[in-house]
C-alpha cells in the first residue's frame, strides 16, 4: 500500500518485509513538500475555538500531512498481526520532502525473530537472523532490483509527504468525528474513523488487491496539534496498532560502524 505519512511508513516496512522480501536469512544466504504549519492549518476553515482542527473528508488529509511535514520526527511502536506471525516493532523516523534524505531506525520482533534496521542517504543496514554474527547488510536502494526493488521503493516513496498527501486524498471515502477522547502522550487525543476506498489504493493490485475488503477503517487517534497519537486498524486478518510520541524531537540516527557492515549488493543482481 502507498498511503504513507510518517506513521504507516514503519507499518509499511513490516508488510514489505514479510510478504515482499522473503525473510533475511534467505537475503544473508545469496536486500518539503513545504505546507502549512499545525497552527495556520488551525486557523483555516474549520478550525476550533481551542485552536484545533475539526478534521473532515475535505481537510483531513492536508492537514494531517502538513502537521507531519512540520514536525519531521516521531517515535513510533507497532504490533500487528500478518501471515500468522505476530510483529511488533519499535522505530524513531525522521521525514523529509527528499526521500533520499528520509532517515529510519528501527528494531522489530517478527514471530520472535529479531531484526535491526537503519535507513539513511539512500542506503538501508539490516541486521537479521542467517547474518553472520554482529554484521549489518548493506544494500543501496538504487542497487535492488526485483521484490526487493519494489519493497524498498515503496518505502522510500513513503516518506515523501507530497506523494502521501495524493495518494490518501484519492482513496479516502469519508472522514467521521466520533466524539470519543483518550489522553495519549499526554495531550488529549480525539478519535476520527477514516474510511478508504481500497479500490483506489495505489500499488495495490491483483492478488493482493482481491484479498482485501472493498473498504477499510483507520481509528485516528489526533491531538490538538493536528498529529496522530495512534492509529488502529482492525482488519480481521492484520489487525494492527500504532502509537506515537516525541513529536518534533531531535533524532541522531547513524550509520554501523564501518567494521560491522558487508555489502550486501551482489545480491541484488549488481
Amino acid at each position: 500500500m502507498r498511503i504513507r505519512t510518517i506513521p504507516t511508513a514503519i507499518a509499511a516496512l513490516a508488510l514489505a518485509l514479510t510478504a515482499g522480501c522473503g525473510s533475511s536469512a534467505d537475503l544473508a544466504g545469496e536486500e518539503e513538500r513545504s505546507g502549512s504549519s499545525p497552527s495556520q492549518s488551525s486557523s483555516a476553515e474549520g478550525s476550533t475555538d481551542e485552536g484545533a482542527t475539526t478534521l473532515t473528508s475535505a481537510n483531513f488529509a492536508d492537514t494531517i500531512a502538513d502537521a507531519q511535514v512540520d514536525a519531521k520526527s516521531a517515535h513510533m511502536t507497532m504490533s500487528m498481526k500478518a501471515a500468522g506471525q505476530t510483529i511488533a516493532a519499535d522505530a524513531d523516523v525522521v521525514a523529509d520532502s527528499d526521500p533520499a534524505k528520509a532517515k529510519m531506525r528501527m528494531t522489530m520482533d517478527m514471530g520472535g525473530q529479531s531484526v535491526e534496521m537503519v535507513m539513511l542517504d539512500g542506503v538501508i543496514y539490516t541486521k537479521a537472523p542467517g547474518m553472520p554474527e554482529g554484521k549489518w547488510m548493506k544494500i543501496s536502494l538504487d542497487d535492488a532490483s526485483g521484490a526487493a526493488a519494489e519493497s524498498f521503493g515503496q518505502m522510500r516513496d513513503s516518506m515523501d509527504p507530497a506523494k502521501n498527501i495524493e495518494n490518501l486524498k484519492a482513496a479516502l471515502k469519508s472522514v467521521k468525528a466520533t466524539g470519543e477522547t483518550e489522553t495519549l502522550d499526554g495531550v488529549e487525543a480525539t478519535r476520527y474513523d477514516a474510511v478508504l476506498d481500497t479500490s483506489k489504493i495505489a500499488g495495490v493490485e491483483g492478488a493482493a488487491a482481491a484479498a482485501l475488503p472493498a473498504e477499510i477503517t483507520y481509528q485516528y487517534w489526533v491531538g490538538p496539534d493536528d498529529l496522530p497519537r495512534k492509529i488502529v486498524i482492525t482488519m480481521a486478518e492484520m489487525p494492527m496498532e500504532m502509537s506515537f510520541s516525541k513529536w518534533g524531537e531531535d533524532v541522531d540516527i547513524t550509520a554501523p560502524p564501518a567494521g560491522q557492515v558487508v555489502d550486501g549488493s551482489s545480491l541484488m543482481g549488481r
